[in-house]
């Protein structure tokens, strides 16, 4: 790591008051820690992450004497080759700051067919962790358990449901497959129906030889799959957004096979999205909130690449649309090689459900010539394609041991108020793309080398610009190096607490509304950064119009109003 990009990472640090889910340091003045294991195992199992040993937190995150910096460094190496399983190879350094060596270790994500990563001595039940806010957590019993089966291609997809039966299937949808599979494949066009849905492994054997239908084929066809799985549903819930009265505009659970819940869910959404009026150059013009084609792509994605082991068939996909964003969850983190670094990449795709993908790429949607999938690894690049010609920025990717998320924000990427902040920023030289990574990072999404690409750059260009917004201290690196990410530096986030608006307006407004809210609710609702968020609580506290309970560091800490209404 080179030591401006670290000197920018410490001075957000010490603005902060905390640590950072990808940043973990540790004193060491004592030698290697005994917690650098588990922390290493922590980011490889999430997202990634930085180990600086030789700042102390309790002292502002002031460096330390280390006696043996590079010892200490040789020893780290030797603890993620030797004592993690399976071994990690690190990029680990000395980097001088301040007059005093620091040790940082950049640590990459592990692929999920990868994982758990687990400290060897204390085994994968004990030893396995992930990193949750700023601290680490053991991960528990079933996440190790999807970890594990996500080493393979799971067929649960395939699984034979015993009490079904081949009445349990809409003749009129499966047949329009057959249909359009007889026009494709000349193995099918002289086949009986029933030996083309076997083909198809939409029917399967049971042990005693009995055909019934294939979890996949009855989620696909199914009249009503819910009779057999109650939970493979999909749950909305419209947040109004109102101060007082109810919380909910609409709250319905979607019933039927996943031609049917994406059909459902896009009329659900579309009916609460609102229709925005622009006016520019080439005339007036209305628009949705979020374009639709990428809202499907999520909402398909959700149902095609979730969880479906029995451990997670009680779990339904969750969408939420919030007046400033909308939130699509679903059961199992992130499936095969891929890790959030490679999401938007054409042609990269791990389907943790191969079978269904499969069966879904020619199955139609409801009164309708659309097919449900493509099953061209196309999906999330076709979403940011998509939310990029609404001027919207790229969707927020989360990855999670049990759980993957997308958000999309209903904020322009390059809205009046941000033109404004780029602006004040008056710093020479900034092309185009140098505008759209700050304002990205504005948004209070951190960008990527590959996420920048996806705005038209070439891979050197890409690289190129976030070396100078780091350099000009206007970004800040995190992460390992295949893997880095990029976030607001000192000099942009001071600009945004101090010259665009009063530094309490949007925190207290919010805080003002709800009472009671966490950091990561607060910065959900502002759109404001983590650092950003963070100093204006303390703001507000020093100002005796915020109250704090918890500690410092828990992700658990609230944030109560006291100022009045």
């Amino acid at each position: 790591m080179e030591t401006s990009t670290l000197q920018s990472l410490i001075e957000r640090l010490r603005r902060t008051g905390a640590e950072m889910s990808e940043v973990e340091v540790e004193s060491s003045a004592g030698g290697l820690p005994r917690s650098a294991a588990e922390t290493m195992s922590e980011f490889a199992n999430t997202n990634g992450g930085t180990l600086v040993l030789g700042l102390d937190e309790a002292d502002g995150f002031r460096p330390v004497h280390l006696a043996d910096p590079a010892k200490l460094r040789d020893d780290l190496a030797a603890l993620a080759s030797d004592c993690l399983h399976p071994p990690l190879r690190i990029a680990v350094e000395v980097v001088e700051l301040e007059g005093m060596p620091l040790v940082v270790a950049e640590i990459d994500p592990l692929p999920s067919d990868h994982r758990p990563c687990y400290v060897d001595s204390k085994g994968i039940a004990t030893g396995s962790y992930v990193r949750v806010g700023d601290g680490d957590r053991r991960m528990t019993q079933a996440e190790i358990g999807l970890a594990i089966a996500n080493r393979g291609q799971p067929r649960y997809d395939l699984e034979a449901v015993p009490e079904a039966v081949i009445g349990d299937l809409d003749r009129v949808a499966f047949g329009r497959t057959i249909e359009r599979v007889r026009q494709t494949s000349r193995a099918f066009r002289d086949m009986d129906e029933v030996t083309a849905l076997e083909r198809l492994r939409v029917l399967v054997r049971t042990e005693n030889g009995t055909l019934v239908p294939s979890l996949g084929g009855l989620l696909t066809f199914g009249v009503y799959p819910q009779q057999h799985f109650p939970q493979l549903t999909v749950s909305v819930v419209v947040y109004s957004g109102a101060e007082t009265g109810p919380r909910f505009d609409d709250n319905p659970v979607i019933r039927g096979p996943i031609p049917e819940l994406v059909s459902e869910t896009m009329a659900v959404l579309r009916r609460h999205m609102r229709v925005r009026t622009h006016v520019d150059g080439s005339g007036r013009r209305e628009q949705l909130d979020y374009p639709m084609e990428a809202v499907r792509e999520a909402v398909v994605n959700a149902l095609l690449h979730r969880d479906y082991s029995g451990g997670t068939r009680g779990t339904q996909v969750q969408i939420e649309l919030h007046p400033d964003r909308l939130l699509v969850r679903s059961p199992g983190g992130l499936f095969g090689p891929v890790v959030l670094e490679d999401l938007g990449t054409e042609g990269v795709s791990s389907s943790r459900n191969a079978f269904l993908a499969s069966l879904l790429s020619d199955t139609y949607l409801p009164a309708s010539d659309g097919l449900v999938a493509e099953n061209r690894a196309s999906g999330v690049p076709a979403m940011i394609r998509e939310l990029q010609r609404s001027g919207l920025a790229r969707p927020i990717f989360r990855n999670f041991a049990n759980r993957f998320e997308v958000e999309f924000s209903r904020s322009e990427l390059l809205d009046p108020a941000t033109r404004q902040w780029l602006a004040q920023l008056r710093e020479p030289g900034l092309t185009q793309l140098h505008e759209l990574a700050l304002a990205t990072m504005y948004h209070g999404r951190p960008i990527s080398n590959a996420a920048l690409r996806q705005f038209g750059a070439s891979q050197s260009d890409a690289t190129s610009v976030l070396r100078d917004l780091v350099n000009k201290g206007l970004a800040v690196r995190t992460g390992g190096r295949r893997y880095a990410t990029y976030s607001l530096g000192a000099s942009a986030e001071t600009l945004d607490l101090f010259t665009i608006a009063s530094p309490q307006t949007d925190v207290a407004e919010v805080l003002r509304t709800r009472l009671s809210a966490s950091a990561k609710d607060l910065i959900a609702a502002t759109g404001y950064s983590r650092p950003t968020v963070l100093l204006r609580l303390e703001e507000l506290i020093q100002a005796g119009l915020v109250r704090a309970e918890g500690a410092p560091n828990s992700p658990k800490r609230r944030y109560l109003w006291t100022g009045g209404r």
